[in-house]
């Protein structure tokens, strides 16, 4: 199929998937998921393949730009421990549990380890498209997390599989100076790109090009952090949560409205598209298993209860132990309940992230020692990306 056929099939499948939704009142990226699963084994839909440029280049930097452009800065700053200890930590938490879950099935500790860092950032879009009515709190902090983890996991995913294909042990050291060279470098690009983008904006004469730098935004941002080396997603991320709280002195409430309606329009259609999309790669995980499904699925579902398993662990033992440590007023007046926290603990849902570098991982690299239990580079790419 060409781009257009595609184009046109995506737009169907999204007109369809929201008008079954909306009749069957069930969340519309699971119902595109699944129309995009069963397009997948139908014989003529067997050639579409999700390219991981595109995903990296395209759907990530305006999904994420648009998501930090909605998310309040003065409630990220109220809930900063939080968001913070979501978005670091429980991230390398969460991959060394998958990393250890994927070394028992014979996976050498870089390849576990990437595995991990694939598995381990929540999604922001996916998290908005589901948890649409939660409050407001809950919502800042699920989509602050997922915004900033992001950086995180890539930056370990980078690590682990520079590590990997060249057939050596992480070194932790150099490990942790990349890490955070990556997140500095992300945040001052992304500043940058900012400053430049609010000075730029001062100067032009109408909306209409106003709202084209807002387009080109995300790609100013995520381009030149990816070609030096550090993270284009914190970039792009600093530089949405900047303009989001610039933006009111510097554009008109006329130009905000129409960006404003762009961008709506122009996520819903990326957004759904890439469920779609992830629902087609079903079939051709199924394909590359192959006779190594058993392995593969129990990898998949222990790493699945792994993923699960820490993250209410983390958000059950956190607060207390914060509790114990600072007994502030201010502090005892934001405490919730476990069933406050709840569903923060079950909305980490994967997404763009995960699914693109599942999909750059390299053709070959090497698969560790046999045993019952190993499976290769292969099966073990196709289950992280389901």
């Amino acid at each position: 199929m060409n781009g257009l056929e595609i184009a046109v099939l995506l737009g169907l499948v999204l007109l369809v998937g929201g008008i079954l939704s909306h009749r069957l009142h069930v969340s519309t990226p699971l119902v595109l998921l699944l129309l995009g699963g069963i397009l997948g084994f139908i014989p003529l839909f067997d050639g579409l393949e999700l390219e991981p440029d595109l995903v990296l280049l395209l759907f990530l930097p305006a999904l994420l730009y648009w998501e930090s452009l909605n998310t309040s800065v003065r409630e990220m700053k109220r809930n900063l421990r939080v968001i913070l200890l979501s978005a670091v930590p429980l991230v390398l938490v969460t991959a060394a549990a998958v990393a250890v879950v994927g070394h028992a099935f014979g996976l050498p500790w870089s390849v576990a380890i990437a595995l991990g860092a694939i598995l381990a950032p929540t999604d922001a879009t996916a998290v908005v498209a589901v948890a649409g009515p939660l409050p407001r709190r809950t919502l800042t902090i699920l989509r602050a997390e997922s915004l900033i983890n992001d950086g995180t996991a890539l930056a370990v995913y980078a690590v682990a599989v520079a590590a990997a294909v060249a057939e050596r042990e992480i070194n932790l050291g150099t490990g942790a100076l990349r890490f955070l060279a990556a997140y500095a470098g992300g945040i001052l690009i992304g500043a940058a790109i900012a400053a430049l983008v609010v000075a730029i904006r001062r100067l032009l004469p109408n909306r209409l090009l106003a709202n084209t730098t807002s387009v080109l935004t995300p790609f100013l941002a995520y381009l030149p952090a990816e070609l030096l080396g550090v993270s284009g997603v914190i970039a792009v991320v600093t530089c949405g949560l900047v303009l989001s709280f610039y933006g009111p002195r510097i554009v008109s409430a006329s130009a905000r409205t129409q960006v404003y309606n762009f961008w709506e329009l122009a996520t819903f259609v990326l957004n759904g598209s890439l469920f779609v999309l992830i629902g087609l790669e079903i079939h051709r995980v199924m394909l590359e298993v192959d006779h190594e499904w058993q392995p593969a699925l129990g990898l998949g579902l222990l790493a699945a209860l792994a993923v699960i398993a820490v993250r209410f662990a983390w958000l059950n033992t956190t607060p207390y132990i914060i509790r114990a440590l600072d007994r502030r007023p201010q502090q005892r007046e934001r405490r919730v309940s476990a069933r406050q926290r709840l569903p923060i603990a079950w909305a980490g849902f994967r997404g763009a992230v995960s699914l693109a570098a599942a999909l750059a991982l390299p053709g070959s690299w090497p698969t560790g020692r046999p045993s019952p239990g190993a499976i290769s580079s292969s099966p073990s790419r196709s289950s992280s990306s389901s």
